[in-house]
């Protein structure tokens, strides 16, 4: 059976995921925020005022953010490992695995709900452009991990 090129390199989409939450996470992990405005629009406050006005919530604030980007840095890791071994050879247990990616990122905008309107705008549209790349990435290269089954 000839496999098709969708199918063949599918992997490549979980990679470029990898890649986004990587690029995404690593400026957040140095304590950089990439997002001022979403700050602004949740607090009132822009980044140096709340850290003027409260500096243990700063402090507080800053220890989530940084975790956050290492978090996120753990799980590009493993999106590109994963992608680069598993999935690439069409084990099941990787394609069943990377079902956790939509999931997880619908629950993130499931979390951004509860914010501010204007928050949302700078949430929503990478949150579904990953949401769309995993959906493709998993059902694209569907029959190279569940082949029909031959009639004899």
């Amino acid at each position: 059976m000839i496999e098709k090129f969708y199918e063949k390199y599918a992997w490549v989409i979980f990679l470029i995921i990898g890649v986004m939450v990587m690029a995404g996470g690593l400026p957040h992990a140095l304590g950089f925020n990439t997002d001022p405005t979403l700050v602004q629009t949740i607090s009132g406050q822009t980044i140096d005022e709340l850290k003027i006005s409260n500096p243990m919530f700063f402090n507080l604030y800053n220890f989530y953010f940084s975790g956050g980007g290492l978090s996120d840095l753990g799980f590009a890791f493993f999106l590109i490992v994963i992608s680069l071994t598993a999935y690439r050879r069409a084990q099941k247990w990787a394609w069943y695995a990377f079902w956790f990616v939509p999931a997880y990122f619908l629950a993130w905008i499931a979390l951004s709900s509860t914010l501010p309107p204007a928050s949302q705008s700078s949430l929503l549209p990478p949150l579904i452009i990953i949401i769309v790349l995993s959906l493709a990435g998993l059902l694209l290269p569907f029959r190279k991990f569940f082949p029909k089954k031959e009639i004899k």
